[in-house]
């Protein structure tokens, strides 16, 4: 929804925007572009999990390898992370799926004991 969307673009402005920059884009070769970024909109669930536990790189994204750390995202509720999820997935030349709070909250119980980043190669595994 419109609401939904002028939330999550709350929730971007204030959390992510110092790394991956107004426009989606990133900073390379530091931190990747989030815009039309198939890790980004593919599956939902993985930009939720590297919210709540954060993404260790190497990673590709676009052709340029990243081998920063993403650290996880502090003081979000359930609702910022639906919101902010859906508002990148419909933003700088996305199209992705919406998020619910329900989703966030049953991935947060799914990776409950999770204490380390996720990697490329965890997910590109879980991917196929």
């Amino acid at each position: 929804s419109d609401e939904q969307m002028k939330r999550g673009a709350a929730v971007y402005a204030r959390t992510c925007i110092a790394c991956h920059q107004p426009t989606g884009k990133g900073l390379p070769p530091v931190f990747p572009s989030i815009s039309e970024t198939p890790i980004v909109v593919g599956n939902p669930e993985l930009p939720i999990k590297f919210i709540l536990q954060g993404l260790m790189g190497p990673i590709n994204v676009a052709g340029t390898s990243f081998n920063s750390m993403m650290p996880p995202v502090a003081g979000l509720t359930d609702r910022d992370i639906a919101d902010v999820v859906t508002y990148v997935n419909n933003s700088f030349g996305n199209t992705g799926a919406v998020v619910t709070e329900a989703e966030v909250k049953a991935i947060k119980a799914k990776y409950a004991d999770r204490k380390t980043p996720w990697t490329a190669a965890e997910y590109e595994k879980e991917g196929k």
